[in-house]
């Protein structure tokens, strides 16, 4: 490997952070919003838990709308604000049924509440810097548009399963069409779109979603030089809770990297090609066996930066020259190597019950059990899997973004970076931690 490789640090599971000491948040089985009703309830308490993240090292902030959508909103009961206290009880004692009865169906409401998450994150790292600015220029400092999957706004959610209702959400047109519109609502307003600095398509459960959000961003993701407009840079990544190391659909791997990075010849090009790939709220111990099928599966289409200057520069001494058509058979490469992404849960070998929405000890671990199991500490076995990453020298990525997903804490990123600066000082580190 010529170089080392960049790695970013994204924050940890922020719903889950919210269900514990000193939040205690309880989530119901018919929640629609879940962390996002936050952005009702307790704004303060979501801008607290970011400011964690920060000070624990995050360089990339998710807003708290993962499972944010209109129907979710407008299926949700309006509730008196958690700070109504004295006089504000007393004046809206008379209206407070009228108040619970009515949920936020309104479009505009709604609209505005979803896009409120985008300045409590950024407001975050300037809480979390005080009156230091020079911190500043230290790190990164990203907002990242959380976008879960469609899944994930269902009651009971079925992300982890991919049993998509009603039949017209099995389709791409159906996912693309849902997509686009959640994404407008953000991209409509301009000073909301302008804060953005990523978009994160996250925990993907089926194939069609994946094609159907590329279809979307090659619609609604271009440079605009006239507005000063660029990019976004965004990612989609995918949950594998399954044994065999599949998609909850079923489909392997190689399909799923292939429908992320695969242009065609067709409409758009097959969608536009994210930014980065990856996989997150998956278990940590099938972490390295994935990336390593994500590896092979991603070579394919990758075109190493060295291979392509030695073309440029062949094209360039042979211009009379007509190159050689790629083979029809042969995946189309590109130069430009996507960033992988990785946030793993933390859920120590429990797995996620969507209907009760509680955390249980999976039966067949709890099964094969003999007596206390002991698993290395989170931030130790995933500082591991990275270095691992940067040691094999795969020409596959441009860089890794790190994070943690349920169960993990402010205080495991804390750990993970502390473990990582540490390793990078040693002799032969094949990674840098990126700076702003």
């Amino acid at each position: 490997m010529s170089s080392k490789i960049p790695i970013r640090f994204l924050d940890a599971g922020l719903g889950t952070t919210l269900e514990s000491p000193p939040h205690n948040a309880k989530f119901q089985a018919n929640s629609s919003l879940w962390s996002s009703d936050f952005l009702i309830t307790s704004p303060s308490t979501l801008s607290g838990v970011h400011k964690a993240f920060v000070e624990a090292g995050a360089d990339v902030l998710l807003t708290a709308t993962y499972q944010a959508s209109l129907e979710g909103f407008a299926a949700t009961k309006k509730k008196l604000p958690a700070a109504s206290t004295g006089e504000d009880k007393q004046e809206n004692a008379g209206t407070a049924d009228k108040e619970e009865a009515a949920t936020y169906s309104s479009k505009e409401e709604a609209s505005r509440l979803m896009r409120s998450a985008v300045p409590l994150a950024r407001q975050a790292f300037s809480a979390a810097r005080g009156s230091d600015d020079t911190k500043s220029n230290k790190r990164k400092e990203q907002v990242a548009l959380s976008l879960g999957a469609y899944g994930a706004t269902m009651k009971p959610s079925t992300e982890y399963s991919g049993e998509y209702k009603p039949e017209k959400m099995q389709t791409v047109e159906g996912l693309a069409d849902w997509h686009e519109e959640r994404l407008l609502l953000f991209k409509d307003d301009e000073t909301t779109w302008n804060d953005i600095d990523n978009i994160s398509f996250e925990t993907i459960p089926v194939l069609q979603e994946v094609q159907a959000v590329r279809q979307v961003m090659a619609k609604h993701n271009s440079s605009e030089p006239s507005k000063k407009k660029k990019k976004k840079e965004w990612w989609i990544s995918c949950v594998f809770p399954n044994d065999d190391l599949t998609l909850p659909d079923g489909n392997p791997v190689s399909a799923v990297v292939a429908a992320m990075l695969q242009t065609t010849t067709g409409e758009n090009n097959g969608g536009q090609r994210p930014w980065g790939i990856g996989i997150n709220c998956t278990d940590i111990r099938k972490l390295n066996q994935l990336i390593l099928q994500y590896e092979t599966a991603a070579q394919q289409y990758i075109l190493d930066d060295d291979d392509d200057d030695n073309n440029n520069n062949n094209n360039n001494n042979n211009k009379n020259t007509n190159p050689t058509p790629p083979s029809s058979t042969t995946p189309k490469k590109t130069q430009h190597r996507p960033w992988l992404i990785l946030y793993p849960d933390g859920a120590q070998g429990s797995i996620y019950d969507t209907n009760t929405q509680q955390w249980e000890i999976d039966p067949q671990i709890k099964a094969k059990a003999k007596g206390p199991q002991q698993q290395r500490p989170w931030h130790e076995e995933f500082a591991d899997i990275i270095t691992k990453i940067a040691e094999r020298g795969c020409c596959c990525w441009k860089g890794v973004v790190v994070g943690g997903c349920c169960k993990t804490t402010a205080d495991d990123i804390r750990k993970l970076r502390e473990r990582l600066a540490s390793l990078r000082e040693a002799e032969g580190c094949f990674f840098f931690l990126e700076t702003g």
